[in-house]
């Protein structure tokens, strides 16, 4: 008797040990700018030292929810284009609660070269390679060159 109370009262600890192991808690939040406390969408929230990566992307209102997280001391970075990236670390995860978080971002003003974007295009050659006849193009000035055309007597 004394057997069997011994192993149900010993696996009863090994249970309680590995159910308080994965024991997991939701940090949530919004991601707005700092200035025009405008939402930003698409902004990405990664939770740091976890393997694999976790991370979600807020909504269209800005809103974040991380969910499965283990509880302790966390670490989280936010990322955004054209913003400066925040880490928050040492972030204490209770059991108890979920961790709410209002983040605001900074504008990064990003300097790059120029972008010079030109075409050409060769005029004999038809747009359109199923045509057959007629299918040149004509400019407004080559136009008005022809008979016809809007300025003709």
């Amino acid at each position: 008797m004394k057997k069997t109370s011994l192993l149900l009262l010993l696996g009863f600890f090994s249970l309680m040990l590995s159910a308080q192991s994965t024991i997991t808690q939701t940090i949530r939040g919004t991601v707005i700018d700092k200035i025009t406390l405008t939402p930003l969408p698409g902004a990405n929230v990664i939770l740091l030292n976890s393997d694999p990566l976790v991370g979600v992307s807020a909504d269209v209102d800005g809103k974040f929810r991380l969910e499965k997280v283990p509880i302790g001391r966390v670490d989280l970075k936010v990322t955004y284009i054209g913003y400066k990236d925040i880490i928050l670390s040492g972030l204490n995860l209770q059991a108890g609660k979920e961790l709410v978080l209002d983040l605001k971002m900074d504008e990064m003003a990003v300097m790059s070269e120029e972008v010079v974007v030109t075409a050409k295009r060769e005029k004999a050659k038809a747009i359109n390679d199923m045509a057959t006849v007629s299918a040149r193009g004509f400019t407004v000035e080559e136009t008005e060159r022809y008979a016809g055309s809007r300025n003709d007597v």
